[in-house]
């Protein structure tokens, strides 16, 4: 169990300078193979996504094309519209929940590189258990999608914020990015907490103790997520972040013994 009485400041101290230590950790272990997986898996997905909406863009055309006698130019113009917007649509899709799919993805990836950062750490071996492994990855995919509609469930509240002029938007935004911080702080600190064997229950009030390290943690992966093509960015982070909460929680566990 962590310390419940770090000063707020000390927290997220801890939460951003853990981010030089897993910088410095990955490349003196030769870890940096592991950043670029989720880059390669970004490209796969957006790609995806814009395929698919290539693809709907082509099946609604082809209905529009069946059901229609007289092909006028309005028609063949909303055509055209739909084969290029629905791809736009879907792309803007991905640049907000792609990072989200991508974490689920990379749970068997964030699983080994939390546990290969502890053993690093500390010295103690995790002897490679495959049902385990299944059982871990499957969690960490259930929090996942549980903490992604949290999310959009507050996110969607803090749009409402929008509705008062410059100030509410203003609100919106900073609210908006704390949420995502803390989410996925989380969702990166509940990898070593499922390695020490705390049900979800445990995980969410260790988090909620030290909550502002999970904050920071989050802060940094969620920053580039706000830029066009922030996934991408993120994706590379997404490793690092892992790293850096496992450090974090490791460093409180050792200084509270």
């Amino acid at each position: 169990m962590q310390q419940t009485n770090i000063p707020t400041s000390q927290q997220i101290k801890t939460g951003f300078s853990s981010y030089i230590k897993a910088l410095r950790l990955i490349w003196a272990n030769h870890l940096v193979r592991y950043l670029l997986i989720p880059a390669i898996l970004n490209i796969i997905v957006v790609v995806a996504f814009i395929f698919s909406g290539i693809g709907i863009g082509d099946w609604i055309n082809g209905i529009i094309e069946r059901s229609t006698e007289n092909m006028n130019s309005w028609i063949h113009a909303g055509m055209v519209a739909i084969k290029i917007i629905l791809p736009i649509i879907f792309f803007a899709l991905f640049i907000f929940i792609g990072g989200t799919i991508v974490n689920i993805l990379m749970s068997p990836i964030y699983t080994l590189l939390s546990e290969k950062t502890e053993t690093i750490l500390t010295g103690k071996e995790f002897p490679f258990d495959m049902k385990q492994t299944f059982r871990d990855v499957w969690r960490a995919i259930r929090i996942a999608i549980r903490n992604t509609a949290k999310q959009l469930i507050l996110i969607a509240l803090c749009l409402l914020l929008n509705f008062i002029p410059v100030v509410g938007s203003v609100v919106s935004i900073i609210l908006i990015f704390i949420i995502n911080a803390y989410y996925f702080g989380y969702g990166f600190m509940d990898y070593t907490y499922e390695r020490w064997r705390m049900s979800p229950k445990e995980s969410r009030k260790e988090t909620h103790k030290i909550k502002f390290i999970a904050f920071a943690n989050g802060a940094v992966y969620s920053l580039p997520l706000y830029l066009i093509c922030g996934s991408f960015i993120a994706a590379f982070i997404g490793g690092v972040s892992t790293v850096a909460a496992t450090i974090s929680q490791i460093t409180l566990k050792d200084s509270s013994k």
